[in-house]
């Protein structure tokens, strides 16, 4: 009988250690993050890690070698370890907010380069954390691209990954380099992933000046174009003028003749200045894409909706250096028409006032401090315009 008691206890006990962790994990998944994972790793970068308290001064105090000096092995592994103790975030698949990022630039800052540091990163791409896989990855891009063998390495340690946050950091870190067959067979095989970061990481490399010209990467935006998740689409909508592809107007006009899909406008806009406009480069341009850009923003009646308030503003910057080599060649252009254009848009009570203001300041980039007294007029004579004294208030900012 007491044997049987002992039992029930040691069950009952079970249970409520269960449930407690199920309680702690639940709280952890309603919160959107994904809770850690005890890893069984005893190497001596994990027990250096676990000697001291997961804070900022447990991880700076772990590190004893003297400053300027490289970190030993076992410290440069622990600081990067540090990582499997924080959250993934599974709605946006980034890391939650954490210390590790700046204790591991403080500490790295002014040092010397441990020349273990390659052999290191490559253990960690096979580690079981992927938060540690993740951030691995990240070390190895680069403004300046990667070689053949390194873009070779990473596709090879992604081959079978199955993480959404470690997919999202690889196809990121290898987001410029789709001319190598092996990353854009890995990359566009992910458009049908589940996890919509991950696509809305693949739009970004295929929406990506390194780009232009590839074969399957115009099917590939088309298909990201008219993704199901509203997110994706905005991506994708909104970079797939990098490609500078006029065959890709057509596809951004249906979107922009489409009032249900008013939240998509300012994407499809800024694709389509990138295309003729292209600031700060001023290298592309297109007819297409001008007419398309003139043809919706004179859209009427406007609303607070349409045209979209951050599709109107494209021509308030300039790059000087460019800009003169841009408008010869752009020989679609008319300026004339364009500062009428805001200058309409900029009078109008109807359009949105975050639009409006952008459109004055466009006029005063491209037109005259005559257009500017016009525009103030027209504004000042309509007392039914309930957005009279912001418009007027920016007029009065770029008359000086």
């Amino acid at each position: 009988m007491k044997k049987s008691l002992m039992i029930f206890a040691i069950m009952a006990v079970s249970v409520c250690m269960m449930a407690a962790c199920g309680n702690k994990n639940a709280k952890n998944e309603a919160a959107g993050e994904s809770a850690v994972e005890a890893i069984d790793d005893n190497s001596p970068a994990m027990q250096l890690l676990n000697s001291v308290p997961f804070t900022e001064e447990g991880l700076k105090s772990m590190i004893k070698t003297p400053e300027k000096e490289p970190l030993t092995d076992e410290e440069l592994e622990a600081l990067f370890l540090a990582y499997s103790k924080v959250n993934i975030n599974e709605k946006s698949q980034s890391l939650e907010s954490n210390f590790v990022g700046k204790v591991k630039s403080e500490v790295l800052r002014g040092r010397k380069r441990s020349e273990s540091e390659g052999a290191i990163m490559d253990k960690l791409l096979k580690n079981p954390s992927p938060q540690v896989r993740g951030v691995a990855i990240q070390q190895y891009g680069g403004l300046f691209g990667m070689s053949a063998e390194t873009a070779s390495k990473l596709v090879k340690a992604l081959e079978n990954e199955q993480n959404p946050f470690v997919l999202k950091e690889g196809i990121r870190t290898l987001g410029n380099e789709l001319k190598r067959d092996d990353v854009k067979k890995f990359v566009l095989g992910q458009i049908g992933n589940d996890n919509k970061e991950v696509r809305k990481s693949v739009a970004l490399s295929v929406g990506n000046y390194w780009s232009i010209g590839l074969d399957g990467v115009k099917d590939a935006a088309l298909k990201l174009m008219n993704d199901g998740d509203e997110e994706v689409r905005k991506t994708m909508l909104g970079n797939v003028g990098q490609l500078a592809d006029d065959s890709f107007v057509p596809e951004l006009v249906k979107v922009l003749n489409d009032p249900s899909q008013g939240k998509l406008h300012g994407d499809a806009m800024r694709s389509l200045y990138t295309m003729w406009y292209d600031y700060p480069q001023h290298k592309n341009t297109s007819k297409a894409a001008y007419e398309a850009t003139v043809n919706y923003l004179k859209t009427t009646p406007r609303t607070k909706d349409i045209p979209a308030w951050q599709a109107i503003g494209g021509l308030q910057n300039q790059n000087a250096k460019e800009y003169d080599a841009w408008k010869a060649k752009a020989t679609y252009y008319n300026n004339s028409e364009y500062v009428k254009l805001m200058m309409d848009i900029a009078a109008d009570p109807n359009a949105n006032w975050l639009g409006r203001g952008p459109a004055v300041k466009v006029i005063a980039k491209i037109g005259t401090k005559a257009d500017l007294e016009k525009v103030k007029s027209l504004v000042s004579a309509n007392s039914d315009d309930k957005d009279q004294k912001n418009v007027l208030q920016i007029i009065e900012k770029e008359l000086k």
